[in-house]
Parts: C-alpha cells; sequence; structure tokens
C-alpha cells in the first residue's frame, strides 16, 4: 500500500516537473517553409549569399528575458544574453528527489544544440587565432542563435536537423542556418 502511494506522488511530482518544464517564456513562433527562391534578408556577414529555404516568425523579444544563471560569452553583450536563453531553452534540469542522488539533463534537440555548440567553439578558434573579425562572428552568432532560440519551440524541425545532420564541416552548418529567415512581427 505504501509502495503504491509513493509511487503515485513520484507519478504526479515527475509530472509537474514535466508540466513547468514545457512552458514558454512569452516567446511564440511558428515555421513556414518560404516557398520563393529569393535571396536571404538575413545579414550572416558570410560571404555566399544563401537562399532562404526556411522562414520563422517571432512574436516577441529575447532582449528582457532574465535567465536565472548568467554566464558571459567570449564575444559579450546581445550574445551573451542569446547564448543563455539558449542554453536555458535546451537545458531541462530535473532535480531527484526520491531514491536517487543527483539529477538528470535533458537536452532538446540535440542534433541543433550540439551544431550551435560546434559553431560556437569553431568561432572562439578562429577569434584566439585572430583569424576572424569579431563583428562578423558576432553578427552570424547572433542569428544562429535566434534561430536555434526559435527553433526549440518548433515541433516540425525533421527537415532543418537532416540539413544540419549533412553537415560535413562548420562552415555547411552556418549555411543551413543562414538559409533560416526570421521574419519579426
Amino acid at each position: 500500500m505504501i509502495k503504491k502511494i509513493l509511487s503515485v506522488a513520484l507519478l504526479i511530482c515527475a509530472f509537474a516537473e514535466f508540466a513547468s518544464a514545457q512552458q514558454t517564456n512569452d516567446i511564440a513562433m511558428l515555421t513556414n517553409e518560404s516557398t520563393n527562391s529569393t535571396a536571404s534578408e538575413v545579414n550572416t556577414a558570410t560571404s555566399e549569399t544563401a537562399e532562404a529555404r526556411y522562414t520563422l516568425d517571432s512574436y516577441g523579444s529575447t532582449t528582457k528575458l532574465k535567465t536565472a544563471f548568467e554566464d558571459e560569452h567570449f564575444l559579450g553583450g546581445e550574445t551573451t544574453i542569446k547564448w543563455n536563453l539558449f542554453q536555458q531553452n535546451y537545458k531541462r534540469v530535473y532535480e531527484q528527489t526520491v531514491g536517487l542522488s543527483g539529477s538528470s539533463v535533458e537536452i532538446i534537440k540535440p542534433t541543433v544544440f550540439n551544431a550551435v555548440n560546434k559553431v560556437n567553439n569553431y568561432y572562439k578558434k578562429l577569434l584566439n587565432s585572430n583569424s576572424a573579425n569579431k563583428e562578423e562572428v558576432a553578427g552570424i552568432l547572433n542569428h544562429i542563435l535566434d534561430c536555434a532560440n526559435l527553433l526549440c519551440y518548433e515541433e516540425d524541425t525533421k527537415r532543418i536537423e537532416a540539413e544540419i545532420k549533412n553537415a560535413k564541416n562548420n562552415q555547411e552548418i552556418v549555411q543551413v542556418f543562414a538559409a533560416i529567415r526570421i521574419a519579426y512581427h
């Protein structure tokens, strides 16, 4: 009898954690595939003009959202805010209260999460070796973080994730994100 009560209580607690983790932060997003083949309106500071194959609609602003813990990004400023929001959106930490000690971390959309981290590390190395312009890198990473923060809430991202998986290097990953146009409303 006590085992049944404890298991029901554990399920209720787990459901409450899961439900609170699924809430959005005052941002509504919608992905529509673009049917036109015009050049992207997003300035990603790359030498090639990417075709806008995807469109993300953004309703709201990320600049007024605050995270619980803020880590300074190597580019600072606006990129730090977007980076912390990215970390908050993609990592879900579940504390274990009964039985096991410690916590578990769930990564939402690991393909996008890993791609953004890979590109971030790539540009960090380029800046450390003075092989890239800080303003251009900030523009590229800000666009990638904007896209990633919108993709986190999308349900149907299989095509974008497949393109990211098929990318052979960091530049191809950047081109996948450059093919995403964000429409701010």
